[in-house]
């Protein structure tokens, strides 16, 4: 990577920015159609989410999704919910840009620890995780719930 592949990042904080960010989270999430998308958008940053846009060029290259977490077993923790870099543009460094931009902003809003998770078999968000200095401490479960009037 060299100083002219610096991105410029900045928080995503109107509709229209989250509007702009969702061809980027479609690479991550192809299921998630735009009606979905924005209702999710509206509850999460009435929770807390923050998402950070990282421009190149004048184009959106990639974004982060971050939230800020009290809980009993770690105390304050930055969760970084996703880390997604548009295909053309991975492996300059990007996505490790946007890590850093979250570690910093989580330090100077009093947070000194970072969690995520990453689904099995993504490699390269293990490896670049890896190279960021994150290690592997635990597993992560999940169970789908029935919803009402599901069999």
């Amino acid at each position: 990577m060299s100083e002219n592949d610096k991105l410029k990042i900045w928080e995503a904080r109107s509709d229209s920015d989250y509007h702009s960010a969702y061809p980027i989270l479609l690479q991550l999430f192809p299921h998630l159609d735009m009606q979905t998308y924005a209702q999710r958008v509206f509850v999460a940053r009435a929770t807390g989410y923050r998402m950070f846009v990282g421009e190149y060029d004048d184009d959106i290259v990639g974004v982060i999704g971050i939230m800020h977490n009290h809980n009993i077993h770690d105390g304050f923790v930055t969760y970084i919910e996703h880390v997604v870099v548009d295909e053309g543009y991975r492996g300059r460094g990007f996505g490790s840009q946007l890590i850093e931009f979250a570690e910093h902003r989580a330090q100077e809003e009093g947070c000194y620890l970072i969690e995520l998770d990453t689904d099995l078999g993504e490699e390269r968000a293990e490896l670049l995780y890896k190279k960021s200095g994150y290690s592997v401490c635990g597993h992560y479960f999940h169970k789908k719930l029935k919803r009402d009037g599901e069999e």
